[in-house]
């Protein structure tokens, strides 16, 4: 079983009675309504959604927690450039300072050529973000699935393959931002880290979305690991025996430390620090403690963490025995993107 240190669980408030829970769920129900009818009473009024001059692609989830947004917007705005396209970010930025937040510092070392705002206002980011590159055709959303106000062509929903629901409660009893029916508004369901389940699984998992949303296409992506590398950015290939310490401040280790296993690397009971944890110098001092009393070859994080821990100064003991785990999103890219092309100003995308 994983350390949690500074980790919410998966339940906001799990120390409250099932039927407080069940009250707050209520509220938060009626608090989502209530959004619905201030969207539907902006959308009649013509003041929303608004329009940018290119298409716009949201990616979004219907859970808290990570479901893989990140590699997937990394894995189809590269499609996009092989087919010869400029793409270009939109973010909320949450939990992020005047330098961007983890998933805007990972896309600029994966995607450093393409350009990424970060602002709650993402028509505003979006005008911004065209009037400083004119030569972007193509907006990806991040998180956008519950930011209506922007007009999308394509609205992708991601769901974890193994837990698409997060227990089938909202907040706080569960992990829903929305009830499931909110999906009914998605135009593409993309059932991520399906290398989880085995073929049964899959096989009723996506008869499930075909009988409740059956003119919704819905497709897999699988999680697939590079390798390792330094957390100095340096490739390598191969690397000590024995086993690691793993740690990371993620929405779901359990699919980092899976995908540790799957591919062959041994691992300690990981470190587990809250999502978008801030890393301090007493956290290093316990991370290399730790890996020295359990006589650990290395230690492992993600990207998301490491993007973070290389701007501090790390303890001697440390600086060379921090390993990044390198991962990859495979979608079909062609189908998510059919019917966009290079260039193809708003009103001519089919």
């Amino acid at each position: 079983m994983s350390r949690r240190s500074n980790l919410s669980s998966e339940n906001p408030i799990p120390s409250l009675p099932s039927p407080i829970l069940a009250w707050l769920e209520k509220a938060w129900r009626v608090g989502a309504s209530l959004g619905e009818w201030r969207h539907q009473r902006q959308v009649h009024r013509g003041i929303w959604p608004l329009k940018l001059s290119v298409p716009v692609i949201s990616i979004g989830n219907l859970t808290v927690g990570g479901t893989g947004k990140t590699p997937t917007i990394a894995c189809l705005a590269r499609a996009w450039q092989k087919r010869g396209g400029h793409p270009g970010i939109l973010s909320r930025g949450y939990k992020g300072g005047a330098d961007g937040n983890d998933e805007y510092h990972m896309l600029k070392e994966q995607l450093p050529d393409v350009p990424h705002l970060q602002n709650p206002q993402r028509h505003k980011a979006g005008e911004q973000l065209l009037k400083a590159y004119p030569e972007v055709d193509l907006l990806f959303l991040d998180d956008g699935f519950q930011h209506r106000r922007l007009y999308r062509d394509l609205d992708v929903v991601l769901c974890d393959a193994k837990d698409p629901f997060g227990g089938g409660y909202c907040l706080p009893r569960g992990r829903l931002r929305e009830p499931v029916t909110a999906l009914a508004r998605a135009q593409h369901i993309l059932l991520t880290r399906s290398e989880r389940c085995t073929e049964v699984e899959l096989k009723k998992v996506r008869g499930f979305f075909r009988q409740m949303f059956p003119t919704i296409p819905v497709s897999l992506a699988r999680t697939e690991v590079v390798g390792l590398q330094k957390l100095s950015g340096e490739k390598i290939d191969q690397y000590p025996e024995g086993q690691f310490l793993p740690f990371s401040a993620i929405g779901d280790p359990s699919g980092f430390q899976h995908s540790l296993k799957s591919h062959g690397i041994q691992i300690h009971p990981s470190i587990c620090f809250r999502d978008h944890h801030s890393f301090r110098s007493t956290d290093l001092a316990t991370l290399e403690r730790k890996s020295t009393e359990l006589g650990a070859a290395g230690l492992i994080c993600t990207l998301k963490d490491a993007v973070k821990i290389r701007e501090m100064t790390l303890p001697a003991g440390l600086q060379n025995r921090v390993y990044v785990l390198e991962i990859r999103q495979n979608i079909d890219s062609t189908e998510l993107l059919e019917g966009f092309r290079p260039g193809t100003p708003r009103g001519e995308v089919n």
